[in-house]
């Protein structure tokens, strides 16, 4: 599946995208973050992945935004934020809900459906 992250960002449209997978209690769940221009990378860094900021990397598309999928279990929230170059944390203003962390900074949280 293919997200326009740009206009996403654009039009605030959310920019996680869900989808049940038959026969599972899992949901594949596709983030999405918009163009950094001057990146080497990107990551997803949150609860389902002890917060590491090299476990999931994204991938970059053509049009410089960047993704990645991962199936997480159906009925949980989970907070997560973008990792830029290993060292710029990046809250998406697009998710769910957000809320504050132990760091003064803000979480996205996405409620998996």
């Amino acid at each position: 599946m293919t997200l326009d992250c740009m206009a996403g960002w654009e039009s605030k449209q959310q920019l996680v995208k869900q989808k049940p997978l038959p026969g599972s209690d899992k949901v594949s769940v596709t983030f999405e973050s918009a163009p950094h221009p001057d990146a080497q990378s990107v990551a997803l860094a949150g609860d389902f992945n002890q917060w590491s900021p090299t476990a999931t990397p994204m991938k970059q598309r053509k049009d410089g935004c960047w993704w990645a999928t991962l199936r997480l279990p159906r009925g949980q929230e989970f907070a997560y934020r973008y990792v830029v170059d290993g060292r710029q944390w990046v809250t998406d203003h697009q998710a769910d809900r957000t809320e504050p962390n132990e760091h003064g900074e803000t979480n996205a949280v996405v409620v998996v459906r």
